[in-house]
């Protein structure tokens, strides 16, 4: 631990379980609204009334069925922490882990990610003959930015796959091919997902045992996010945004933003909901933001640019580390409090959004006048049975919300999104959606929606009318109408 490359920890940098949680109470995150927006709202709550019996104000009541705030919250987190459907130890939102870091690469020759901590790794490996080979990521030559899953023999393959890529990528066939052509030491390298699964065959190896005891298995796992379709990105860039694959260098997501390096110095940033409708779907069921099931977890969050955060999570992976630290190969420091607590924040919102599914479904109005649509389901939990519903109680405020309505496609279509924020299932949900000409309302489409869970949101791309002034946002239920909005020309313009 004493190389030059490898800060000693001590006392007071070395990171522990117990001072993020402390962090995160000083700070206040874990209050009532955050309990309410994340488990009561998303209809996930198991009114245990635990919350209840254990607000130290007295500020909360169950009405009709829900945790209610009758009094002051002074956000001392206790409601939240005894949820039993919130996560808030440290263990439980990025799993066990030995020790923390930031760190880069300090080979010339290596361009990664961020700090390039995993090609530096690589590289260490397979100069000392620690591995026969690795499973990495190359980007396919024939369709620019899509995944090829390789084995990595060479220095030249390694450095090839540096950088991420953000489809789905088969890595575990990759590892398999490798073990039964005769390699028996090797790192390999993903997303949480595939991490998982080779955890898993290891954990259960019925029918791989003459695979498997054959191979020492490196797990290096990245931070992942969000991964979306490789012909969605493809139609989101080249056919939406007019940027052909081929001229992009560099992906990356970042505070909620995924941006792209093109055409040299070129940079373009976008919001994560404009590809929401090209995600994977089955990010909408993942709770896994660090790669929990790997021997070490590398990603950006948390750490300054051009560094990556590390997560060393066996005594191999830590000595692996060390070793490659004290080689030259890497500069590694202790992760601070404030790195951590960024991290820990990021993978509770991934926990979470298991039980606040939003947006699945995309209705497409090909022709105005004709109820006509296309559905797109992406994910989310379907209930077994249909549970009663008595009825929405309007008090104040609307069960439903409009997230954002704007111009898409060069101004040739409305694009609208509702949010079911009434905190539990609407059934039989009717949207209309017109354009208003004076008095009389014209170009009406209808669409009636079974079943519109907490939290979800819904997308409707709307076509304009000529000449037009004014829409007109209509949805009921069968008790009667919850939402009634008008969104003018000038509205839209504005925006």
């Amino acid at each position: 631990m004493g190389g030059e490359g490898l800060s000693s920890p001590n006392e007071e940098t070395h990171v522990s379980y117990f001072y993020p949680e402390r962090a995160l109470k000083e700070r206040k995150f874990e209050n009532f609204a955050r309990l309410q927006n994340h488990v009561i709202l998303s209809g996930v709550c198991t009114e245990c009334t635990a919350c209840v019996a254990s607000c130290p104000e007295n500020a909360l009541e169950m009405v009709d069925g829900r945790p209610t705030l009758k009094g002051k919250c002074t956000a001392c987190g206790v409601c939240y922490n005894v949820c039993p459907r919130t996560r808030t130890h440290v263990n439980d939102l990025i799993g066990d882990f030995i020790s923390a870091y930031k760190a880069k690469c300090k080979i010339d020759a290596v361009h990664g990610q961020d700090g390039g901590v995993v090609t530096g790794l690589l590289l260490y490996a397979l100069r000392e003959g620690l591995i026969d080979g690795a499973v990495v990521t190359h980007k396919s030559k024939e369709e620019p930015w899509k995944p090829v899953a390789v084995v990595a023999t060479t220095e030249e393959e390694i450095l090839e796959g540096a950088g991420s890529v953000y489809s789905h990528s088969y890595t575990v066939k990759a590892l398999i091919d490798a073990i039964k052509k005769g390699l028996t030491s090797l790192a390999f390298v993903g997303t949480p997902c595939n991490i998982s699964a080779v955890k898993k065959m290891q954990g259960f190896p019925a029918g791989m045992l003459h695979l498997l005891m054959r191979a020492n298995i490196l797990k290096i796992g990245l931070f992942c996010m969000d991964s979306f379709s490789y012909d969605g990105l493809r139609t989101f860039f080249e056919e939406e945004e007019k940027i052909p694959l081929a001229s992009i260098s560099k992906m990356s997501i970042s505070a909620g933003k995924f941006s792209v390096y093109y055409d040299g110095d070129k940079v373009a940033s976008y919001p994560l909901s404009r590809l929401d409708k090209y995600r994977a779907s089955s990010c909408y069921f993942c709770s896994d933001l660090t790669s929990e099931d790997a021997d070490i977890s590398v990603g950006s969050v948390g750490s300054p640019e051009g560094y990556s955060t590390v997560l060393v999570r066996s005594p191999i992976a830590l000595e692996l580390l060390y070793n490659a630290a004290d080689n030259g190969y890497l500069e590694v420091e202790p992760l601070d409090r404030q790195g951590l607590t960024s991290v820990l924040n990021l993978a509770r919102v991934k926990k979470v959004q298991l039980y606040t599914v939003k947006r699945r479904r995309t209705y497409v109005v090909r022709v105005p006048g004709v109820p006509l649509a296309e559905l797109e389901l992406k994910a989310g939990p379907i209930p077994l049975e249909k549970e009663a519903v008595e009825g929405i109680k309007l008090t104040g405020k609307s069960p439903v919300k409009v997230v954002e309505y704007t111009l898409t496609n060069n101004g040739q279509e409305l694009l609208l999104i509702l949010q079911n924020t009434s905190g539990q299932i609407l059934y039989d949900v009717n949207v209309r959606i017109s354009h208003v000409d004076e008095l009389f309302e014209t170009n009406a489409w209808a669409t009636d929606i079974e079943m519109w869970h907490p939290l979800e949101e819904l997308e409707f791309k709307y076509p304009r009318a000529l000449n037009d002034r004014e829409y007109l946002v209509r949805v009921a239920t069968k008790h009667g109408p919850i939402l009634m909005k008008r969104i003018t020309i000038a509205e839209l313009k504005k925006e």
